[in-house]
């Protein structure tokens, strides 16, 4: 969630019983950032869509359960019971997660639930990047990724005055979480669609700039940048 990831199909048959979720097929990264992003093309209703994801990790979990609940207690109601005491903590738990991998990403020394709300809402009311603005925040120049700059300013302003003195070391350690590089959906096309031509080389050079996707290189810029403009919306699918 904290990187724009969206699995595509992020069912019970695709999360272990460790709670990872494996068979990456339909997914993708968020470009502009939606909630509503669904890349896969079977998920017509946004069941699996990027801000759904935590619900459906939680649903997940309790279809887990309701196969341990023999196994939990004998009674059934005490069985039932237990199960729901330990799924209603999944979101008090997912909820702290993201506000510490949040106020990591906008370099404040504690979490801040209101600012991370109302930025969000800015990101996807004038479709900002979600990678891009991260690096571009720590950089100072995030404003140039707005189209009407001013409530932006208002936004910055409040986060400025929650950030430590060292500024500097606010903007290392930003860039220590945010990445500069991702699979960008245009990229691995081209990588996927190189390859089958039997060309690996867009193929190694994308896995060379994920490989260290903090690290900002030169040379890479067009791996740093999301679609052109007008390219068509990107689509997954389960063979992928």
């Amino acid at each position: 969630m904290l990187a724009g990831f969206v699995h595509g199909v992020m069912n019970t048959d695709n999360t272990t019983i460790s709670g990872e979720t494996i068979d990456y097929g339909p997914c993708a990264f968020m470009d502009a950032y939606d909630p509503a992003t669904v890349f896969s093309s079977i998920d017509h209703g946004g069941r699996y869509a990027y801000g759904n994801q935590p619900a459906i990790m939680q649903w997940n979990l309790a279809r887990l359960a309701e196969t341990l609940l023999p196994l939990i207690d004998e009674n059934s109601e005490a069985a039932v019971e237990a199960a729901a005491e330990v799924l209603s903590g999944f979101a008090g738990a997912y909820e702290r997660h993201w506000d510490e991998g949040m106020a990591a990403k906008l370099g404040l020394a504690a979490p801040n639930r209101e600012l991370v709300k109302n930025l969000l809402e800015l990101m996807r009311a004038q479709k900002v990047d979600f990678t891009r603005f991260f690096r571009s925040l720590s950089a100072g120049t995030a404003r140039t990724m707005f189209t009407e700059p001013e409530p932006f300013d208002a936004w910055a302003a409040r986060r400025a005055a929650m950030l430590p003195a060292d500024r500097a070391a606010v903007a290392a350690a930003m860039d220590r979480v945010n990445p500069v590089y991702i699979p960008r959906n245009h990229r691995v096309e081209e990588a996927l669609a190189q390859a089958a031509l039997g060309e690996m080389g867009p193929f190694h050079r994308l896995l060379d700039a994920v490989s260290r996707p903090f690290e900002e290189r030169p040379g890479l810029e067009n791996y740093a940048g999301p679609a052109p403009a007008g390219c068509a919306p990107h689509v997954t699918y389960c063979g992928t």
